[in-house]
């Protein structure tokens, strides 16, 4: 008896593997079809009813049936956390830190602990992540400025002049924190530069977190997730 039921619960589990994988390769062929761009993306059940759709680092969220699609922050209220944002965290390719020009950054705090981030001053989500990042203990931050003008039309201006000033790290905070605006000035700086590199790592939107893993944070996150995120990589 005990052998029958093995078999069953065998026989049970090849048939549901058997039925999940002619699902999914009938949604992304009807998926296909219906967006041939979409093609060579990786999709995988996300939810009840929806799929998710990953394609150089972007999230996206399809019903069944094809007639919704979701692209934006999905949260997974059990959980509390982004589910848009951990797909994209999953599956970021890793970047080489190495490569990373750090002449390019503006410098703040200091210790062991080291992270990188590119960020527009103007945009409110890195303005709320720069409060996670002031309450960070014994690490260095790397800011890459990377100004979106599409969304924030000064945004370069301020970025090349917080660069300018002799204390970057005094006047990035200021205009940060409490929205004290640089002298406006100009002078050599790597605003171009850093827009280049952040295309070129598929970072299209503000803040971008970079851990020394190499792995992207994308979006605003708390600083339990920045320091959690950290230890780990310290104790591994």
């Amino acid at each position: 008896m005990k052998t029958l039921r093995k078999l069953f619960v065998i026989a049970v589990g090849a048939c549901l593997t058997l039925f999940t994988l002619v699902a999914h390769a009938d949604f992304k062929q009807r998926l296909e079809e219906k967006f041939p761009t979409i093609a060579g993306s990786k999709v995988e059940k996300a939810f009840p009813g929806f799929w998710s759709v990953i394609k150089n680092g972007e999230v996206l969220f399809f019903s069944e049936d094809l007639t919704v699609m979701i692209n934006g922050d999905v949260i997974d209220l059990a959980n509390k956390q982004s589910l848009t944002a951990r797909l994209k965290a999953d599956n970021q390719p890793k970047i080489d830190i190495s490569s990373l020009p750090l002449k390019d950054a503006i410098r703040l705090g200091a210790g062991v602990r080291k992270i990188y981030v590119f960020s527009d001053p103007d945009c409110p989500y890195c303005k709320q992540l720069e409060g996670a990042l002031n309450q960070l203990n014994n690490t260095e931050v790397f800011i890459f400025p990377m100004p979106l003008v599409s969304l924030h039309p000064k945004s370069r201006q301020v970025s090349e002049s917080i660069w300018c000033q002799a204390n970057q790290e005094k006047a990035w905070r200021a205009y940060m924190d409490t929205g004290v605006t640089p002298n406006i000035t100009t002078c050599d700086n790597p605003i171009s530069r850093n827009l280049v590199l952040a295309e070129k790592l598929h970072i299209f939107g503000t803040p971008a977190i970079i851990f020394e893993d190499g792995t992207i944070f994308p979006g605003a996150i708390p600083v339990t997730t920045i320091n959690d995120k950290l230890n780990g990589l310290v104790s591994r």
